[in-house]
């Protein structure tokens, strides 16, 4: 009789356990049914955020998923992701690990760890679905993997190890000359790799390079520069 308790538990276990895998919020699972991909609503994500993540138009996104209200977005509901053949990546197979799957990639394990953004490397699951982005331009302590113009504006993102989390970056002319700068954060800071990404609505008229940098603690000199032609 105890036995039989103890199996019953056990299952009753698993199935919780596999269930709170597969509406874990933030991740992405591919439906194979519908041949489309899931993605799980966390806090303070916006439709046009998620837009962004996978690289296609927001209105196509709505219109896949016009149940969903844009301003009263809920944790843990599934938005449908058309699969855009641009986009890279890999949908996770029985036996798979992080290592294992960084073989077939340029990216490291800590790349596909960090954009993706994994707490915990043990609960990835069959079916999970790992944006596998290739690197662009790199140094040290940046990696830039998405760097994308649209309607007069740019967006940007990647991976950095970097103090206090923070990147920097200025839009210059062929001379030099600084037109615009801001900065922006990433998940975490060093001696971890947190993901960044960044949005400008508008490059100015003149600019002939974006530049990425990090900030000396000590006196504010530039540091880990990656120069990008726009």
């Amino acid at each position: 009789m105890k036995l039989k308790i103890i199996i019953f538990f056990a299952v009753i276990l698993c199935i919780f356990s596999l269930t709170a895998h597969a509406i874990r919020p933030g991740r992405i699972y591919y439906d194979k049914q519908n041949n489309v991909f899931q993605y799980i609503i966390r806090e303070n994500d916006t439709l046009y955020d998620i837009s962004r993540l996978f690289n296609i138009e927001l209105v196509k996104l709505k219109d896949l998923n016009s149940e969903i209200h844009p301003r009263n977005l809920e944790i843990g509901t599934k938005v449908n992701i058309s699969i855009n053949e641009n986009l890279n990546y890999h949908i996770v197979q029985s036996g798979d690990n992080i290592w294992k799957i960084s073989q077939n990639t340029n990216l490291t394990t800590q790349d596909i760890i960090a954009y993706n953004k994994i707490k915990n490397t043990d609960k990835i699951i069959p079916e999970e679905v790992l944006l596998i982005p290739r690197v662009i331009k790199s140094n040290n302590n940046i990696k830039v993997m998405e760097f994308n113009k649209i309607n007069g504006g740019i967006y940007v993102s990647g991976v950095a190890r970097v103090f206090e989390a923070t990147l920097n970056y200025t839009f210059e002319t062929e001379s030099g000359k600084v037109l615009k700068e801001g900065f922006t954060t990433a998940a975490i800071g060093a001696p971890h790799w947190g993901k960044y990404d960044f949005e400008v609505c508008r490059i100015p008229n003149e600019a002939q390079y974006i530049i990425i940098f990090t900030k000396s603690a000590r006196d504010g000199s530039r540091q880990n520069e990656i120069k990008l032609k726009l």
